[in-house]
């Protein structure tokens, strides 16, 4: 019987192979917005077989491609991961790094006040301040 991951691979087409079950069950048990290198640290020991960053690498590639993630750029040069697919924006603390998701619902809608020749598919907010922990 497969696992919730394994059908969730299964149903983006993509082959539940260990390596990516694992990679898989991380990234959605996690909201830390990782990069491939914060996947590849925190699964590296979670088979029986060595997992090489290649491997990593071309998982969450082929993760992406089939949807199972998106890919997140909260800064240049640097993507991070992310298994929220529910439309959400993200807040980046500048002292941290920290990266929180925000509810879709609490901005308003750009698009609709751009000139009309932008044809916008989808967009992203990125906000980038401090976290106030007193909240």
């Amino acid at each position: 019987m497969p696992s919730e991951v394994e059908e969730l691979l299964l149903s983006h087409g993509v082959k539940p192979t260990p390596q990516r079950v694992v990679i898989t069950e991380f990234l959605l048990r996690t909201d830390s917005h990782p990069t491939a290198d914060q996947v590849f640290e925190a699964v590296v020991n979670a088979l029986p077989v060595p997992l090489s960053r290649a491997t990593v690498y071309n998982t969450l590639n082929a993760l992406v491609q089939a949807g199972v993630v998106k890919e997140v750029s909260t800064e240049p040069g640097r993507t991070r991961y992310d298994a929220n697919l529910d439309r959400h924006h993200h807040f980046v603390d500048v002292n941290t790094g920290e990266i929180i998701d925000i509810p879709w619902q609490e901005v308003p809608q750009l698009p609709k006040n751009l000139n009309p020749r932008f044809k916008v598919h989808g967009y992203q907010i990125i906000f980038f301040g401090e976290l106030d922990k007193g909240h």
